[in-house]
């Protein structure tokens, strides 16, 4: 798990993933992992148990969600990058910015996480601070 990401927010599975081989028949099978997970020392061979039948996401009540959310999980992922800061709220340690993403997601990030943006630099500029 990523330094930063609660434990409750990280998705519950991973995946899609292919089945590579059936080690004992109806309990146990290997995945076609990507290299950065066997890297990470996952092991390919899990019980039926805990494998779940892939279900596509429901793209209207849950838009742009992607399949994998957490960082470094996929050699090649698509790589997010800012377009514009365009608003904020609270104040001191609970200062948060209103960040769009060049996939068209819009979050709330804590000041630590924007402050060397230069995106953050325009919006202080903008706003004359």
């Amino acid at each position: 798990l990523p330094a930063g990401m609660s434990r409750k927010m990280a998705p519950k599975y991973l995946g899609p993933f292919q089945i590579e081989k059936v080690i004992v028949d109806g309990s146990s099978f290997k995945l076609a992992l990507p290299r950065d997970l066997l890297a990470r020392g996952i092991n390919p061979v899990f019980h039926a148990s805990l494998l779940r039948i892939f279900n596509e996401n429901e793209d209207t009540r849950f838009p742009g969600r992607q399949q994998f959310d957490l960082k470094g999980f996929r050699a090649g992922a698509k790589t997010w990058s800012v377009v514009e800061i365009s608003d904020h709220y609270g104040k001191g340690k609970d200062l948060l910015f209103r960040v769009k993403w060049n996939t068209g997601h819009i979050t709330w990030e804590r000041l630590r996480e924007v402050k060397k943006l230069t995106a953050f630099d325009n919006y202080l500029t903008a706003l004359g601070v």
